[in-house]
């Protein structure tokens, strides 16, 4: 079966702050291993029979500090929140006949256009294990869910890459600056690094401008140190 490109998302899926019902979830006592494990989903709105089911989770992490952060993407995402998180990466079933995927495909592909951030957010699934109150202490979550009305309005997703299924070919996108259309580019080891630099060099702009301590963070992560140089011995 020749599968067209699916849509890769990254997205912070749940932070400590009050949701609409004036709950809030301890990230330290999250269990996030059905994530971690493959074996999460992502649904519709909470509707978990197949037609809603749009896609899988590819990986999972709690960002519990600054230091944790090993891509670019989680980096940004702490320097918007400055708190714990959730982090995931999930692919939808776009592209093969999937309409619930296609019409939540479409939204993405739409704002990514109009270079705007899309309106989709995220509520986390599972069930509560124990609580203090209005404080969610120990909780494990299962899925992710997909959703225009968030129970924790701080979440957010964005499309990170476009991918053919069956690991064909994977392509990455990369933002024109003459224009708000967006460019597919051989995903080679000499265009990851470009890209990681160029995101790590508009970091750092970002943390100088808003005065923070934390300038050195990208040289304070090890692991984010050591992709780097296994993206340098790939160029060569």
């Amino acid at each position: 079966m020749n599968l067209k490109k699916s849509i890769v998302i990254e997205c912070i899926a749940s932070t400590p702050d009050k949701d609409v019902a004036g709950e809030t979830l301890d990230i330290a006592g999250a269990d996030i291993s059905p994530l971690t494990d493959k074996r999460g989903y992502l649904n519709s709105d909470h509707n978990n029979d197949f037609a809603h089911t749009v896609g899988k989770v590819l990986e999972a992490k709690k960002i519990m500090k600054v230091e944790d952060c090993t891509t670019p993407t989680q980096l940004k995402y702490w320097q918007e929140v400055k708190k714990p998180f959730i982090w995931a990466k999930g692919e939808l079933y776009d592209g093969v006949g999937h309409k619930e995927a296609d019409a939540i495909a479409s939204i993405y592909k739409f704002y990514m256009a109009k270079n705007e951030a899309p309106p989709i957010k995220i509520s986390v699934e599972g069930k509560t294990l124990e609580r203090d109150g209005t404080n969610l202490k120990r909780t494990l979550i299962k899925g992710l869910a997909l959703t225009l009305a968030p129970c924790n309005r701080k979440t957010k997703s964005e499309v990170t890459q476009i991918t053919k299924s069956m690991g064909v070919d994977a392509n990455k996108l990369f933002k024109s600056e003459n224009t708000a259309s967006w460019v597919e580019v051989e995903d080679s080891p000499l265009d990851r690094l470009m890209s990681l630099a160029t995101q790590a060099n508009s970091l750092i702009s970002d943390l100088k401008k808003s005065e923070s301590a934390q300038t050195d963070v990208i040289l304070r992560s090890p692991k984010l140190l050591e992709n780097l140089k296994k993206l340098l011995k790939q160029s060569k």
